[in-house]
């Protein structure tokens, strides 16, 4: 099983894997920008070569990139719609370039209704898939929200409506967050709660579609729209939880990324991996 953290590009986009060795991780998530910001930067050749050079000296298998905060490709706003469309495809097109394994966004929120929301969000992202298809298909994978403040995408329902008006399919796939699923009401603290889970997944999308699995637990309780990650075995879903999906037969290859609250001392941070391959068997 991969396993691995979110980690820092400070310095160039081939430090993550300096911080990567140091927290044991075989997956790692990054951002190819300021997450905060509307602008992408430019990405050298040089740069990709120093990327792909330091993967190839590590021991990470997976790289996802996630994409800045700031896209909405379900807004009521057809002008936030555009703009999150360039900002999609240009962090997109470094994705590609640095040989990731996808490129992990949100849906966002719509204030109008949940039903434009997932239509504006399958035309967006059809569109995206039509701009990248030819020169940058880096798989696009869509990850389930929250769901405070008209977010889409926060159910497995909304998920499958939105897989079913994709048109390119074999662009697309899926990254499951627990602390999302948890606060947005989809409970996975027993065996049963994580099999009816994947049940559901695998009805509505497929369990083939599932690219990565957000690690987190959850600083509030089941259903209550809040945000907020907690260490593993720290928050409202408990070890407990996380062992039987750690051990379903279905997530083994899977890899594992943890979005966990950060030290600062990498030496401190360790501890949610650990248990995660302990927990694992691994």
């Amino acid at each position: 099983m991969l396993f691995g953290y979110h980690v820092s590009t400070a310095g160039g986009l081939h430090k993550a894997f300096d911080e990567a060795k140091e927290l044991e991780c075989t997956a790692i998530q990054i951002f190819v920008g300021s997450p905060q910001m509307w602008a992408t930067p430019t990405v050298s050749d040089k740069e990709v070569e120093k990327f792909k050079t330091a993967q190839k000296n590590s021991n990470v298998k997976k790289v996802l990139v996630h994409s800045a905060y700031l896209p909405n490709p379900s807004s009521h706003k057809a002008s936030l719609r555009n703009l999150s469309l360039k900002k999609l495809k240009d962090e997109a097109k470094i994705a590609y370039t640095i040989g990731a394994d996808g490129y992990n966004f949100h849906c966002g929120s719509n204030q109008d209704s949940n039903q434009q929301g997932v239509a504006h969000a399958i035309a967006t992202l059809n569109r995206l898939a039509e701009l990248t298809d030819e020169k940058w298909p880096v798989k696009l994978i869509l990850e389930n929200d929250a769901g405070a403040g008209n977010r889409i995408g926060d159910t497995i329902e909304e998920l499958g409506a939105i897989w079913k008006g994709l048109k390119n399919k074999k662009r697309f796939g899926f990254t499951l967050d627990t602390c999302h699923m948890f606060v947005s009401g989809i409970d996975l603290r027993t065996k049963k709660d994580i099999s009816a889970l994947l049940s559901k997944f695998d009805k509505l999308i497929g369990l083939t579609h599932l690219e990565f699995i957000h690690i987190n637990d959850a600083k509030f309780g089941l259903g209550s729209k809040k945000d907020r990650h907690a260490n593993i075995g720290e928050g409202e879903i408990g070890l407990t939880g996380f062992k039987y999906l750690l051990t379903n037969s279905k997530l083994k290859n899977v890899p594992f990324i943890l979005e966990t609250p950060r030290t600062g001392n990498l030496k401190s941070d360790l501890k949610d991996i650990r248990i995660l391959k302990k927990m694992s068997n691994y």
